[in-house]
C-alpha cells in the first residue's frame, strides 16, 4: 500500500532534536533516533527504516536522517544536541 501523502509531508517538515549529554562519549545510532521520533514527535519509526549519515555522529550539530516509508524515502533534518 502507498503511504499517505500527509505522512511523507509531515516527516519532511519535521525537525527532530536528540538530546545527548556533553560529559560522556556517545554516538548517535538508529535505535536512539527511533526512540526520539516517538518521544518528541509521537511517531513510531522502526530503527531499520532509518538511514543516518555514513560518518558516525558523535558531536552536536545538524544532520540529515532518511526515513523510508513504504519504499518512499524522506529526509527530515536531525539535530544532535
Amino acid at each position: 500500500p502507498c503511504p499517505a501523502p500527509q505522512t511523507i509531508r509531515f516527516l519532511r517538515s519535521c525537525r527532530l532534536e536528540v538530546g545527548m549529554k556533553n560529559n560522556v562519549k556517545w554516538e548517535l545510532n538508529n535505535e536512539i533516533v527511533a526512540r526520539h521520533f516517538f518521544k518528541n514527535l509521537r511517531v513510531f519509526v522502526p530503527p531499520h527504516v532509518l538511514k543516518l549519515p555514513e560518518e558516525p555522529i558523535t558531536r552536536w550539530g545538524e544532520y540529515w536522517c532518511d526515513v523510508t516509508v513504504s519504499d518512499a524515502p524522506t529526509s527530515p533534518p536531525l539535530a544532535g544536541a
